[in-house]
């Protein structure tokens, strides 16, 4: 990925990404916050005057963020703005982490929900009255047979799925990033990036390519932040597009 940077900077990286994911192990043991004061002691959010413009325009949003920073802690958005919060998630095959990463994820009032359900709770929150504000960790790796999209990510042709653009323009909902750093350890600090207000004024991909560069910038920033264990780049895209000639 940083072909240019030295051993020595690459060890140094090596070893700041793993001081930093202890970090994320021993916040994730204690996670379950006591009170919205202690989440909001850990957590700044510089701009909640966006999340309540939003809300005031009736808009639903897609919060993109990537395995960045410490992703457990968006779980308590529902502190910072009006909206009704659904996290999107990927179940997890051990069922006892499963059980508790849902756990602690609705611990503060979001619901959770795996991809393939999302249309639906919206669907039905929108017939409600619902305002959502809908979570999405965005960097993952699609499975093989779901690839539709490519792009330079860090350098590498990359895979993206494209359920956050579908369902905004479903919904006309607002797209916004969650850029989150790390000022000292133990304490993040949260600024919300408008990617767009409507759907329509980024055609094609323009939702996709816009979270992706935004986390990108922020990877570069700071690399030593982002969960570089996650097995981002296990399709060839090589391989793809000669099955697809």
């Amino acid at each position: 990925v940083y072909p240019n940077k030295e051993e020595s900077e690459i060890r140094q990286l090596s070893k700041a990404f793993y001081h930093h994911f202890c970090d994320i192990l021993l916040e994730m043991a204690v996670f379950p916050f006591k009170s919205e004061k202690a989440a909001k002691k850990r957590i700044h959010l510089t701009n909640p005057e966006l999340l309540e413009t939003l809300y005031a325009e009736g808009k639903m949003v897609m919060a993109v963020c990537g395995h960045y920073g410490n992703w457990e802690y968006y779980s308590v958005m529902g502190f910072f703005s009006s909206y009704s919060t659904l996290a999107v998630y990927k179940p997890l095959k051990n069922p006892y982490f499963d059980r508790w990463v849902r756990r602690n994820r609705m611990r503060f009032g979001s619901a959770v929900t795996p991809m393939e359900k999302v249309y639906r709770e919206l669907f039905s929150a929108q017939k409600a009255g619902r305002q959502m504000m809908t979570l999405f960790v965005a960097d993952q790796s699609p499975m093989y047979h779901q690839i539709q999209y490519w792009t330079k990510f860090l350098g590498q042709d990359t895979p993206l799925y494209l359920g956050v653009e579908k369902l905004a323009k479903k919904f006309d909902a607002a797209v916004v990033f969650f850029h989150m750093t790390k000022p000292r350890r133990g304490r993040y600090q949260l600024e919300i990036k408008l990617i767009c207000k409507s759907p329509a004024e980024l055609p094609g991909h323009g939702i996709t390519d816009g979270h992706v560069q935004h986390l990108e910038k922020l990877i570069n920033d700071a690399p030593q932040f982002w969960l570089w264990s996650h097995r981002r780049w296990k399709h060839s895209y090589e391989r793809f597009l000669k099955e697809k000639a």
